[in-house]
């Protein structure tokens, strides 16, 4: 079986995007959910490129925009998930440059 290499999601980490753009995914919304429901902070430690991006980007289109884009997903299919909403910050540090000390908070403002 051949792979059309234009569906492998390089260098995409956001699940919107995955989802508009016919991206290929591995359902792990299963545990997506597991984790949603987890009554304590969790701390997410990964090398990089190993998905912590595309985790953080399914949880902020889960909790932000609700089920809408996991149609056909385990979390629907297996009715995992109580369809609501949130209100969602979102901070994205790997948008702001290497900076002396002086002048990182400046940055995490205008940012």
């Amino acid at each position: 079986m051949m792979i059309n290499l234009t569906e492998l999601p390089l260098s995409v980490t956001s699940f919107s995007e995955f989802c508009d753009r016919g991206k290929i995914y591995v359902d792990k919304t299963d545990l997506v959910a597991d984790l949603a429901k987890f009554d304590a902070p969790i701390f997410l430690s990964r090398p990089c490129r190993f998905g912590k991006s595309t985790l953080l980007s399914t949880f902020h289109e889960l909790f932000s925009n609700g089920l809408d884009k996991f149609q056909g997903l385990k979390i629907v299919t297996d009715n995992l998930w109580n369809d609501r909403t949130y209100n969602v910050i979102h901070l994205d540090l790997s948008k702001i440059k290497v900076i002396p000390n002086l002048e990182v908070k400046q940055a995490f403002v205008e940012s």
